[in-house]
């Protein structure tokens, strides 16, 4: 055999359970109590069932004809999980062998490879997430005593194809590749029929999904005898209950009906998906009974919103936020996995799913932000200070002032950068030549930084505001005919009486009480919008439109984008 053990494996003795068909017996042989509590066992278990140990040859060789293999080449196990644990037990060779896996991948298999001792070569996955069969390839070429995948995989659902598998078995003889099926009944797909052919193939099955066993933990692990041999030495001889036994040799009989249930958990499950494909989600269906669904910096407070709602759905995503949207975040970023259930269960899933964009609100700067003014507003604020000090303004002053945070309003900025060249000019004043010079300059330059697809796709989805330091007068002119009719309703400087600008809260906190909104991000461009934004209690994205990203994360952006077409990423439209 090419795989070896570990060493101290090859060194164990079998343990030597009790013979079985023991039932007929005066079991006086392992300290059993022959009795036991019929009373509170299950209806229909025979006491024996419960009180003895289990026997597992009748059902090891009903397996073995149902799966058209040996005996000898199946071991039960504790459900997958103590099936891989089994597996990296009794052949990682402690600090001293290679483990690939894939990743993301399963939790269990890095976990207790590396328990085991075993050093990891992890792979990547593409950004369909699908394999990197290259980089497998050539990890593998580095040498490994084993390659655990799961196929399909989870939480990707990507699926490994079969020819890829068994050239593998052939160049690598001197690695065991085992291959997690736990959810092969959904993709109608199994490398079983190989391990008669490949020395080094273990396949895993569990009972858990579509045979519908979780709470009882059931698993099977396939190889060749002498791999289950050295196995058995390792597992815990009595590890799969009887009553595990019991179910599974019932459901047996009615594997027609398992199957097709999975079957029918494949078409449900791609009909949810569909639906929501349809509504502007980013869906990664795979091959199991599950998918993943895109929802950005929202999949923690989308998976606790449905929780409230009670739905559970699973946040695989790594972190809340994160700041590289170019390629260094994690590939599960932003994604939930949702699970096949009944058609009342994805009703119920849609209705929550609906409440949270319903009140969830995005919120958005003007200035810098959705349009774009470094020529207006930067053009006006010079002229008024050349006017006013008979000296021109270099554009690094008035960024210097900016970042300083408090001069959110162009006019104020004006009025400041005025008053420190010593020139003494009422703020009104500022005010009343700034409008018409403003005005005649923004007509001809300004332009949309965002583009109106994703702002469509942001507004399928959520409902958009407006809140901005400019008054009306200086806003209708330019831009209320084309914004008007796209966002819910837009806030202008001196629209509320008593209300005060950025980077007071003010206005955020009015728009979202007007709303009746529960959560929502404001975008912005400045320090005071990403101070106003944490203030309010809202998701501060931080746009670089005028200030670096190390000015406004210190101001309290959690994500910047450098334009706001990465919005489609911040939000995974």
């Amino acid at each position: 055999m090419p795989v070896t053990p570990r060493l101290t494996v090859q060194q164990l003795k079998p343990y030597h359970k009790p013979l079985e068909g023991r039932s007929e017996f005066a079991r006086l042989d392992f300290n059993e109590n022959t009795t036991g509590f019929p009373a509170v066992y299950p209806d229909g278990v025979p006491a024996f069932a419960i009180s003895a140990y289990p026997e597992y040859d009748v059902f090891i060789n009903r397996l073995a004809d149902f799966y058209e293999v040996n005996a000898d080449s199946i071991l039960l196990t504790n459900g997958s999980d103590e099936g891989i644990s089994v597996v990296a037990q009794t052949f990682v060779e402690i600090q001293g062998d290679y483990a690939v896996v894939s990743d993301p991948c399963f939790s269990m298999i890095p976990q207790l490879l590396t328990l085991a001792g075993a050093t990891l070569r992890e792979v990547k996955v593409l950004p369909d997430l699908s394999f990197d069969l290259a980089g497998i390839e050539t990890a593998l070429q580095q040498g490994a005593k084993i390659a655990m995948f799961a196929t399909p995989e989870n939480p990707t659902g990507a699926i490994l194809d079969r020819e890829s598998i068994k050239k593998w078995c052939t160049q690598y003889p001197n690695t065991l590749f085992v291959i997690d099926e736990a959810y092969g009944e959904f993709a109608d797909s199994s490398m079983l029929t190989n391990i008669k052919k490949f020395e080094n193939l273990l396949v895993l099955k569990t009972f858990s999904k579509a045979w519908g066993m979780a709470g009882l933990r059931l698993g099977i692990a396939f190889g060749a005898p002498a791999l289950i041999e050295y196995m058995q030495r390792v597992k815990l001889p009595y590890s799969v209950n009887a009553m595990a036994v019991q179910t599974a040799n019932k459901l047996l009989d009615r594997a027609s009906e398992v199957k097709a249930t999975a079957a029918k958990a494949v078409v449900d499950i791609n009909k949810l998906a569909d639906e929501l494909i349809d509504e502007g989600y980013r869906v990664n269906k795979g091959f199991s009974n599950s998918f993943l669904l895109g929802a950005g910096i929202n999949a923690e407070r989308l998976s606790e919103h449905c929780r409230s709602r009670g739905v559970l759905i699973r946040n695989r995503s790594n972190s809340v936020f994160v700041d590289d949207l170019n390629g260094n975040r994690p590939v599960m970023w932003g994604r939930l996995r949702v699970s096949v259930g009944t058609e009342n269960e994805h009703i119920k899933f849609l209705t929550a799913l609906n409440s949270f964009n319903k009140n969830y609100g995005i919120l958005f700067d003007l200035d810098g932000t959705l349009v774009d003014t470094t020529f207006s507003f930067d053009q006006t604020v010079k002229e008024l200070v050349e006017h006013y000090t008979g000296h021109l303004l270099p554009d690094a002053e008035l960024q210097a002032l900016r970042a300083e945070g408090g001069f959110n309003d162009d006019w104020q900025a004006a009025h400041e950068l005025i008053k420190r060249r010593g020139t003494v000019v009422p703020l009104e004043d500022v005010i009343q030549r700034a409008l018409p010079l403003y005005l005649s300059i923004a007509k001809k330059n300004e332009q949309m930084m965002c583009s109106w697809a994703v702002l469509g796709k942001l507004r399928k989805r959520h409902s958009l505001y407006i809140i901005t330091g400019r008054t009306r007068p200086e806003y209708e002119p330019i831009w209320a005919e084309r914004l008007d009719p796209i966002f819910s309703r837009i806030y202008c400087l001196g629209d509320i009486q008593g209300k005060q600008a950025k980077p007071s809260p003010d206005y955020l906190l009015q728009a979202m009480s007007d709303a009746s909104l529960t959560g929502g991000c404001y975008i912005g461009n400045s320090v005071d919008d990403m101070q106003a934004a944490r203030a309010a209690g809202l998701d501060a994205i931080g746009i670089t439109s005028t200030q670096p990203a190390e000015v406004l994360k210190k101001a309290g952006a959690q994500i910047t984008i450098k334009s706001m077409e990465q919005l489609e990423e911040v939000f995974m439209l």
